[in-house]
């Protein structure tokens, strides 16, 4: 916007002067005007690993509901700078199974690879100083969440089948809401707040909290924490979930900035634990088998380059 105003600036101040020399009967030669060096208003990442267990929201499936072990994350994120303060922000990810596409080992029942697509409108301190502000949409294919809302385990019994099925897809609509506000001493906490609109209904809250130290110019070390939980999200007849807390973790990443520009390693490790909502599944199940770990340890490492 500033170039287009000198450039408007530069060419009335022109048309001016060449009135002028007309008038006087002086041949005037015109120079265009230098173009101001702007930043380029679109950024992002991408990002690609490996990770040792499929995790949805803290929650980590256990080897029986996806029928194997270990995931490749792929995703892409999109920033178009509007101005100082606002943005466009859009991403789109898909977290594929390694082994096993069965629910519970189960034929008839599928457990899709998750697909994630994000658009919305992102805000840095314009609300408070040192806090962004996004306000969005997230369409979410397959996963545990796309289970949730194809599967029903609180209505109708079928004759000869443990799960109802209630949908044809695999499909969740929701808004989400996102505050991130950078405490002092390289702290840091935010939460996400999502509504549901189609596939299930209700609201999931994740909050955290962490903090960031440099371990030397090409290295950090992060520290965070944080938890999981839904609010009329489930039926409270449901005999597979309940509302309430459903994952607590605590997660361990050092990002090394590698020999290729913008181009970091991100190894991490993360502990954690399922809440009551979630093991209410567990206490559920008529088998050995349970569809969560009550404590789980997924460790992985993923390739992030910054543009």
């Amino acid at each position: 916007m500033m170039q287009f105003r000198n450039i408007i600036g530069v060419a009335g101040g022109g048309a001016v002067f060449l009135a002028a020399s007309a008038f006087a009967g002086i041949s005037v030669k015109t120079v265009s005007p230098v173009p101001v060096e702007q930043d380029c208003p679109l950024s992002g990442e991408v990002d690609a690993g490996y990770a040792s267990n499929y995790t949805c929201r803290g929650i980590v499936a256990s080897h029986s509901l996806t029928e194997g072990d270990g995931i490749i994350p792929a995703s892409v994120d999109l920033n178009y700078k509007l101005d100082d303060c606002n943005s466009v922000v859009g991403a789109a990810s898909c977290t594929f199974l390694i082994s096993g596409h069965h629910m519970a080992g189960e034929r008839d029942f599928s457990f899709h690879n998750e697909t994630d697509f994000l658009f919305g409108w992102k805000n840095r301190d314009g609300l408070l100083k040192n806090l962004s502000t996004t306000l969005g949409w997230n369409l979410i294919h397959g996963g545990l969440l796309g289970n949730f809302a194809r599967y029903d385990y609180n209505a109708t019994w079928m004759s000869d089948e443990d799960v109802y099925r209630r949908n044809t897809h695999s499909v969740i609509q929701e808004f989400y809401l996102t505050l991130d506000y950078g405490l002092p001493g390289n702290w840091f906490a935010g939460v996400t707040m999502s509504y549901a609109f189609q596939g299930m209904t209700g609201w999931w809250f994740r909050p955290h909290v962490g903090y960031q130290a440099a371990i030397c110019s090409d290295a950090d070390f992060v520290l965070s924490a944080g938890m999981s939980a839904t609010s009329s999200y489930f039926d409270n007849k449901s005999l597979f979930m309940s509302n309430g807390s459903q994952a607590w973790w605590l997660k361990a990443e050092l990002p090394v900035k590698l020999g290729a520009k913008n181009l970091s390693l991100v190894p991490f490790v993360s502990f954690n634990w399922a809440g009551e909502g979630a093991l209410k599944a567990n206490r559920g199940s008529d088998r050995g088998d349970k569809p969560y770990k009550n404590f789980g340890v997924v460790a992985g490492a993923g390739l992030v380059y910054f543009f």
